[in-house]
């Protein structure tokens, strides 16, 4: 079935539609949350949210600004980043993951807006895989073995490129941040 048939069963409410849909579309939608999930339990949940999204906004599906498989990517992605950041707020880093071993200011708006500049300019400059690392960790609150696993190195490697990363942030952060 074409995707203007499938969005036009959708938009009248055709439970045929939605079959048709996730028939089409539940491998591509499963494959971007793997991109960034690994476990099958949270990526069957995108899944599901995402063909919830889609058939909840139905009639607001606008084929003039892109296609219906875009759409049903957009919502997939957006379901896997709410996902992440879920998952990144059940499960805290330990506070000594954290530290730097400085004492950075974020008490005034321009010390906070400063030394988000300086930590954004050093985790740009991280070449790969030690960015994507960086980020998976302290954005993503991923294990380390779940970042041995996105990035196909070891876990000893990912720790010490954990290591030498918050080294370099915390060098950025006392030559050209605002310290206590």
């Amino acid at each position: 079935m074409n995707d203007e048939k499938i969005l036009s069963l959708l938009r009248c409410g055709s439970e045929e539609g939605l079959t048709a849909l996730m028939s089409k579309y539940s491998r591509l939608v499963n494959n971007i949350a793997a991109g960034m999930l690994s476990s099958e339990e949270d990526r069957e949940e995108v899944t599901s949210d995402t063909f919830y999204k889609v058939w909840d906004n139905r009639a607001e599906i606008d084929t003039e600004k892109g296609s219906l498989k875009n759409y049903v990517c957009m919502v997939a992605r957006s379901c896997t980043i709410n996902k992440l950041r879920t998952l990144s707020i059940t499960e805290p880093l330990p506070d000594d993951e954290r530290d730097l071993g400085l004492e950075v200011d974020f008490s005034t708006e321009y010390a906070a807006e400063h030394n988000r500049k300086v930590i954004a300019a050093c985790i740009r400059e991280l070449p790969s895989p030690d960015r994507e690392v960086f980020i998976y960790r302290f954005y993503y609150s991923m294990t380390f073995s779940e970042i041995a696993k996105r990035c196909g190195i070891t876990e000893k490697r990912v720790e010490y490129i954990l290591h030498r990363s918050k080294r370099r942030l915390r060098d950025a952060l006392t030559k050209g941040g605002i310290l206590l």
